[in-house]
């Protein structure tokens, strides 16, 4: 019993940093994440639940109420949030999250795109319309900045 709090305190050095994050919407855990690039080679046509962990490429400068993902396969994948419940800082580019809500492949409408092209200060591109839309219930924004 006499070396029970030198035990205890080998176990929590030994358990090494916790990631903290910020979290925005529903709270969600990191665990059973999936990478970004499993991610693409999953999605489908059909709506699936999904967990996914990966780096903001670019957030809606107006609100915080989209974000990309990077990816190196080329996809467009738009992270809109439920019910227009939440959103993220503006200032996260580069920063690690995990999302988790629904997504599919789509092809999204002309008008819709264009507004996504004017918030993030871009020309239309019909490119733009071929997405992977996620729809997320909850974020979580790795507090410290460095990416994945």
């Amino acid at each position: 019993m006499k070396h029970l709090p030198f035990l205890l305190l080998l176990i929590v050095a030994c358990s090494g940093p916790q990631e903290k994050f910020s979290s925005h919407g529903e709270v969600i855990t990191s665990e059973s994440a999936i990478a970004t690039s499993d991610f693409i080679k999953k999605v489908s046509d059909e709506e699936q639940s999904f967990k996914v962990r990966g780096v903001v490429e670019e957030v809606c400068q107006k609100k915080g109420c989209w974000m990309m993902l990077k990816n190196d396969e080329g996809a467009n994948i738009r992270i809109t949030f439920k019910d227009y419940g939440f959103f993220v800082p503006k200032d996260i580019n580069g920063q690690e999250v995990i999302v988790e809500g629904v997504a599919s492949r789509e092809i999204i409408d002309e008008d819709v795109a264009r507004h996504y092209a004017e918030d993030s200060g871009k020309d239309y591109d019909p490119s733009m319309q071929k997405s992977i839309t996620f729809v997320a219930n909850g974020v979580l924004i790795k507090e410290d900045k460095s990416a994945i």
